[in-house]
């Protein structure tokens, strides 16, 4: 009796001993980022893009903003120029800049969607060149670029997902002063891209609930798709891997060194909904929602290691790395600005 009263104490003090315990929390360093600068801009941060000298702000209703990498001082461009209705920055959810060339690429959801084109060689007159409107209803994402090599009098490329009655991705280029309509559609599901990365051979289809997808950029035929948990809302891809952010199921990590057989290769289920992802060197970042950002050691990408979650923004909507700098655009915060220590 003695003996079975005795198991039965040491096993109830290791059972409060348990009860007791804190589960440890992955390690993080606090000292891997500095806030720079917060900036307060009109309307709701949507999306980020920059140059070598600027920083662009998509704010949906607030329009544009510009901000000087040097200082960060910043203009804020509800309309640009010459004044008329269109050149109105109605609501504006995206921006791609292309540097090169001095083109910010606007993407406005107002009435009929359609891309505005500006040119900013002079950041204090923003001027209006063109709109992109024909079959860009129900507009998702824009991604444009410099053509490295251009082979004709076309300078810029790049894709754009629409919704409608047949949902697609677009791939275009552009002359610097004439848009030229599309050069090819990439036909997809009945559900619209949500987001569109690519590379020299392959286009990337962030599908929400249907996953990725993966395109032949040459014959614009489907190599494969893979079902994702969550929905995937955006895709980065770097090198054998395309990263997503996956809503509700957070950041999930593909293998696709063989585009016909690509394998979820690791997760990271985020606090809030993850609505994009950003990858620099051997980081990677995640945009959250409610849950902040999140910061992984992204060397491993089959176990990105978390590095710091950053929860005092409110919500986030974007992050993107810039150099030595992470910009974060908040709903609650405006725009914030880290430096990597």
């Amino acid at each position: 009796m003695k003996l079975r009263r005795l198991v039965v104490l040491i096993a109830a003090a290791l059972l409060l001993l348990i009860g007791c315990a804190k589960r440890n929390p992955a390690w993080q360093d606090p000292e891997l980022l500095s806030l720079v600068k917060q900036i307060s801009v009109a309307g709701n941060p949507m999306d980020l893009s920059f140059d070598d000298d600027w920083i662009f702000v998509a704010q949906d209703q607030g329009g544009i903003s510009v901000i000087d990498r040097n200082d960060f001082s910043h203009r804020w461009w509800p309309e640009v120029n010459p004044p008329s209705a269109d050149a109105v920055m109605a609501r504006i959810r995206g921006v791609s800049a292309v540097g090169k060339h001095k083109i910010l690429f606007a993407s406005e959801y107002w009435a009929a969607d359609k891309i505005r084109v500006i040119d900013y060689s002079n950041p204090d007159s923003l001027r209006l060149l063109d709109s992109i409107t024909g079959g860009s209803d129900n507009l998702k994402s824009i991604f444009f670029q410099a053509i490295e090599n251009p082979t004709d009098e076309n300078i810029i490329e790049g894709f754009f997902s629409v919704g409608g009655s047949e949902p697609r991705a677009r791939y275009t280029r552009y002359n610097g002063y004439s848009y030229v309509g599309s050069d090819y559609n990439i036909v997809t599901t009945p559900w619209v891209p949500e987001h569109v990365d690519a590379n020299q051979t392959h286009v990337f289809l962030a599908m929400g609930q249907r996953g990725l997808m993966i395109y032949d950029r040459q014959s614009q035929q489907k190599l494969s798709e893979l079902t994702l948990p969550g929905e995937a809302l955006y895709v980065k891809v770097k090198g054998n891997y395309a990263w997503l952010a996956c809503r509700q199921a957070g950041l999930c990590v593909v293998n696709i060194a063989d585009p016909t057989w690509p394998i979820l290769v690791s997760t990271f289920d985020t606090t809030g909904y993850a609505t994009t992802v950003d990858l620099k060197g051997n980081h990677a970042v995640v945009s959250s929602g409610g849950g902040g950002i999140y910061l992984f050691d992204a060397s491993n990408p089959a176990n990105p290691r978390l590095l710091q979650n950053i929860t005092t923004l409110g919500y986030t909507n974007n992050a993107k790395f810039c150099d030595d700098l992470l910009l974060v655009a908040a709903r609650d915060k405006g725009v914030v600005i880290y430096r990597f220590q």
